[in-house]
């Protein structure tokens, strides 16, 4: 069905706080996160809204708002009335009901920010998030086998900032028997040339402060090292909190990169768009930067997804 894939990569301008509903746990309102895991993720339904309504919004003539609902999938509540009545595209009932050609996974986590004693805060990851991501990378995305190396624990860059004397300190906790390793730089500036070709600061930044943690202590931190805000209501009457106005949030952090993998199908309908078409369009039409998820009116959820164009 799918015929072309590539990543669409998530970097957090602003903390994210894509939800999974009310919790009778510690945290009123958590994150989304992996059931076998505990990763944090975004699930493709509200990854593919968001990006939807990015491109509607982009949308400035009347053909490229009828392709969104050709790649996407037809969608009444958003759809023109130039395209639903008289010779619209989507005038007849038969003509709004067909798939999209378009996928997405669910994004995944891939660098985690954490505090750290030199350097304000290095990026984690373990062997198994970077195992997953090669494997997919060259499944979907024709990534050679010898382009990035899967990485050891307990390593960081050749030219780390935040490595000293053997060791890393991140939030409280010193790990021992840090080494140096080439192939930790080498896949840091693999994901800067994706993102920030044009900016140095992080380009160097990824290229130096990535440190490569064992599984489960890495698990730890994207579980116990989110962002939890407490939020509440003021009555405008007393200047007091509401009655049962008091929650908590969980936000994946700033800086936190994430990845998902886009697939494009031939289209439905008969003589559409082939995939490359299809795949042209997301292309042309993706967003450098977009929200996802809750709190947007609170400037929460921008991602950036490709590098910034030059002037």
């Amino acid at each position: 069905m799918y015929k072309t894939s590539e990543p669409l990569f998530l970097f957090c301008e602003t903390p994210l706080h894509a939800g999974s509903g009310n919790d009778l746990g510690i945290i009123d309102m958590p994150i989304q996160r992996e059931r076998h895991t505990g990763f944090p993720k975004i699930e493709s339904s509200s990854l593919k809204g968001s990006l939807r309504e990015a491109f509607e919004r982009k949308a400035t003539t009347p053909d490229a708002q009828e392709q969104i609902h050709r790649v996407f999938g037809f969608d009444y509540a958003s759809a023109d009335k130039s395209l639903t009545t008289g010779n619209g595209a989507f005038a007849n009932k038969k003509d709004q009901d067909f798939s999209g050609c378009i996928a997405f996974t669910d994004a995944r986590i891939l660098l985690f920010p954490v505090k750290s004693h030199t350097g304000v805060f290095a990026w984690i990851t373990c062997p198994r998030v970077v195992s997953r991501f090669i494997s997919e990378m060259i499944e979907y995305c024709k990534l050679s086998d010898n382009e990035l190396a899967t990485l050891q624990a307990n390593t960081t860059g050749s030219d780390s900032k935040v490595y000293k004397n053997g060791s890393v300190g991140l939030e409280e906790y010193i790990f021992e028997g840090i080494t140096k390793e080439q192939k930790v730089t080498d896949f840091g500036t693999w994901i800067a040339k994706k993102l920030f070709p044009n900016n140095n600061y992080w380009s160097t930044k990824l290229k130096t402060d990535i440190v490569v943690l064992p599984d489960d202590d890495f698990a730890d931190f994207v579980q116990h090292s989110t962002e939890v805000i407490t939020r509440t209501k003021i009555d405008n009457e007393t200047g007091t909190v509401l009655d049962t106005a008091l929650f908590t949030e969980e936000y994946l952090p700033a800086e936190s990169l994430m990845y998902s993998i886009v697939m494009f199908a031939p289209e439905f309908k008969l003589n559409g768009m082939p995939e490359d078409k299809v795949q042209k369009f997301y292309t042309d039409m993706l967003p450098e930067i977009f929200q996802i998820g809750g709190n947007a009116t609170l400037g929460k959820g921008i991602v950036r997804t490709k590098p910034k164009k030059q002037a």
